[in-house]
């Protein structure tokens, strides 16, 4: 049981790793060339070196944002939920064009804003994923069997404090996800037989 959930924490932490490169990769693109694409259509040319440090600090300011978002236990966001959406009062045909030009603004600068997030936030998840094995032990992988077992065979909800001494066996099934785990009224849990 241990093993099973020790490997996938360790794939989907790989698979995060070159996700969060993609990011950074793309959030260096924008930055570094086509802000000095936007600048020569103004007339001005930038010096390259300016690009880069451009690049860098934005890439930066990046990192900060994605670490203080993930230390909040946040992470990508919907188009709904972000501070890019509005929603005007559709009272006229000349608010309703506005509220059309104004997503096909906000629309494509949330989708950057989420793409340029996925560096920082997807090397934070890569290192979660690696943190939340489980260190290998026969005696505990053991006890977890058992633990659930007895948690199918009663199968309803039920309280943490019903089961003394098991606190940390139900807390690792709950990070595992082979039981439902609630502190909505008080820590509860329920494990379902196999079949359900």
């Amino acid at each position: 049981m241990i093993r099973a959930y020790n490997l996938k924490q360790t794939l989907l932490g790989i698979a995060c790793i070159p996700a969060g490169w993609i990011g950074y990769l793309c959030a260096w693109w924008f930055f570094r060339h086509f802000t000095g694409h936007v600048l020569e259509r103004f007339g001005y040319e930038a010096p390259e070196s300016s690009l880069r440090i451009a690049a860098v600090v934005a890439l930066g300011l990046i990192s900060i944002s994605g670490f203080r978002l993930w230390k909040r236990g946040g992470g990508f966001s919907s188009y709904q939920d972000s501070g890019l959406y509005h929603e005007m009062d559709l009272v006229s045909g000349g608010t309703a064009i506005a509220d059309i030009y104004a997503h096909r603004v906000t629309g494509p600068a949330f989708l950057l804003s989420q793409l340029f997030l996925a560096g920082p936030l997807m090397w934070l998840r890569a290192f979660g994923h690696f943190r939340n094995r489980i260190r290998p032990d026969r005696a505990l992988d053991e006890s977890l069997e058992r633990t659930l077992g007895m948690l199918r065979q009663i199968n309803r909800w039920q309280s943490l404090a019903e089961h003394p001494g098991l606190e940390r066996e139900i807390l690792l099934l709950a990070r595992m996800k082979h039981i439902d785990f609630s502190t909505a009224r008080g820590p509860r849990l329920r494990a379902y037989p196999p079949d359900q």
